[in-house]
């Protein structure tokens, strides 16, 4: 597991590139989380349509967000400063999952953490994610965007803890109209430790998906990759 307080989106993209790479050259190479935040970016699917970007050019420009198609499930999301990232670089076949039981894993993971900070999240039956209630609304907190190719896996999810929210304004984020991206810090009404939050989710990660976890250095990753 490698933790970044940042990384640039297209770094990232590189990253599981070569890290793909070397899984399915090696089916014995090991398994990766990447753990970080990133830059202000729009990222497209593989369903999603430039149509769901709402702001001009000249605005994105203005706001300083990029914006990148990748081959992954989804449509149009948000990333950014403050909200909890997960690449999840794993053999499938070795972990004995299913790609329905990786995406379940996934949302079951985060549905554990926000349950630390007395956040009830659920599933919503086809719309990957993790949605909760607040006042009398449905809202949704984190976001599924994985692929799984030859059963390795990359990309994952996305929790919005002290998330920027007004950028969502800017797209239909995941092609979903009638329900609105939510922010743990709109919840609790306070900005959270993010790297509390790393913590957690790390912890429920491990006991999710019955892995241990090594933390290892960026420069040590890039070493392995080469």
């Amino acid at each position: 597991m490698v933790e970044y307080e940042s990384l640039e989106y297209r770094k990232s993209l590189e990253l599981q590139r070569q890290l793909r790479a070397k899984k399915e050259s090696n089916r014995d190479f090991d398994d990766f989380l990447l753990v970080l935040q990133h830059n202000p970016i729009f990222t497209i699917g593989n369903k999603g349509s430039k149509d769901d970007i709402l702001a001009s050019e000249n605005l994105l420009k203005e706001e300083g967000i990029d914006v990148v198609n990748v081959k992954r499930g989804g449509e149009v999301t948000y990333h950014g400063p403050g909200q909890l990232v997960g690449y999840v670089l794993l053999n499938l076949s070795r972990a004995n999952l299913s790609v329905d039981q990786f995406v379940w894993n996934m949302e079951e993971v985060l549905i554990q953490l926000l349950e630390d900070y007395r956040i009830k999240g659920w599933r919503m039956e086809g719309h990957p994610g993790v949605w909760i209630n607040h006042q009398a609304r449905k809202w949704k907190i984190a976001a599924i965007g994985a692929r799984a190719s030859k059963m390795i896996t990359s990309h994952g999810l996305a929790l919005n803890v002290n998330t920027d929210m007004d950028h969502f304004q800017m797209i239909v984020p995941c092609g979903i109209t009638a329900f609105n991206p939510i922010s743990m810090k709109q919840v609790l009404g306070k900005t959270l430790n993010i790297i509390e939050i790393y913590n957690k989710f790390e912890q429920s990660f491990e006991k999710i998906f019955k892995l241990k976890l090594e933390k290892i250095a960026s420069s040590k990753l890039e070493e392995m990759i080469k």
